[in-house]
């Protein structure tokens, strides 16, 4: 290979490796906001979880309490 051919495949490379990093760079911005909206929808589902758990065990105090009170009578 003459030196012009080594010169450019050189250049070949280097743009090659800053592309590959600008990807990289590009990458971690969605990563984190993957993360940040997979967190996001965890904390809803649970908020979610709680409030059907809470209604719940309301409704099944206020049967208790019925059957509490007719037997009572």
């Amino acid at each position: 290979m003459n030196l012009f051919e080594i010169a450019l495949a050189n250049c070949i490379t280097a743009s090659r490796q800053r592309d590959k990093q600008r990807q990289r760079l590009d990458a971690r911005p969605s990563t984190t906001r993957a993360v940040i909206t997979r967190f996001a929808a965890v904390a809803v589902a649970f908020s979610v979880a709680v409030l059907a758990l809470n209604t719940a065990g309301e409704r099944y105090e206020q049967q208790l309490a019925i059957a509490v009170a007719a037997t009572r009578q």
